[in-house]
């Protein structure tokens, strides 16, 4: 995935930076606001001047590395084409990102609902957000096409929360996320597709 704290400027955008990068080499327990602030650059005092410690920096880059990956999720769905093609241009794009990244994806999705109950916070967002935004895209596609059924937001939730895990279970294992690709189209067409 690109890294989506790249583009802005700014000290604050700095030690995301600086945060990501000290995840990808050495997981987020190893990551210090000693370890941030010599990838940024920059001093505890600017670090401070920021964040209020190393758990509000790394849930600031959740928050970013989040509303990547749904902006991901929403341009590869949207356009012209068949539902089973956008399902699939949708599937891929999202596993491409996340492939991109694996080490700061799985700290992401395992440390953020350690971090206490802003921590939990941000996890049930990004889950509401991603079924939402899955409801819309299915809801989008029926209203073309009558053999595509409209989904429910606790189905959704379910779907997003169980991929999610199988995304963890698939990085753990070392394997590629791109082999959960026909996984993720079959649920999707299974649950959306009237009939089948």
């Amino acid at each position: 995935m690109d890294d989506p704290t790249a583009s802005a400027g700014g000290f604050r955008d700095r030690l995301l930076v600086g945060m990501a990068d000290a995840i990808r080499e050495d997981g987020f327990q190893q990551a210090t606001v000693a370890e941030v602030v010599r990838r940024a650059r920059t001093s505890r005092r600017t670090f401070y001047q920021h964040f209020e410690d190393r758990e509000a920096c790394f849930l600031a880059l959740f928050d970013v590395v989040s509303d990547g990956l749904l902006r991901t999720i929403a341009e590869a769905a949207t356009g012209e084409g068949r539902w089973e093609a956008r399902v699939e241009r949708t599937i891929a794009a999202y596993l491409g990102a996340l492939a991109e990244d694996p080490e700061l994806v799985r700290s992401c999705i395992e440390e953020t609902p350690g971090l206490g109950p802003a921590g939990r916070a941000r996890v049930r967002d990004m889950n509401r957000r991603w079924a939402e935004l899955i409801v819309r895209l299915v809801d989008e596609a029926s209203q073309h096409d009558a053999d595509v059924r409209p989904l429910s937001i606790e189905a959704a939730t379910v779907v997003t929360g169980g991929f999610r895990d199988l995304v963890i279970v698939t990085i753990e294992q070392g394997r590629d996320l791109l082999e959960l690709r026909d996984v993720g189209v079959d649920l999707i067409r299974r649950i959306t597709r009237r009939g089948r």
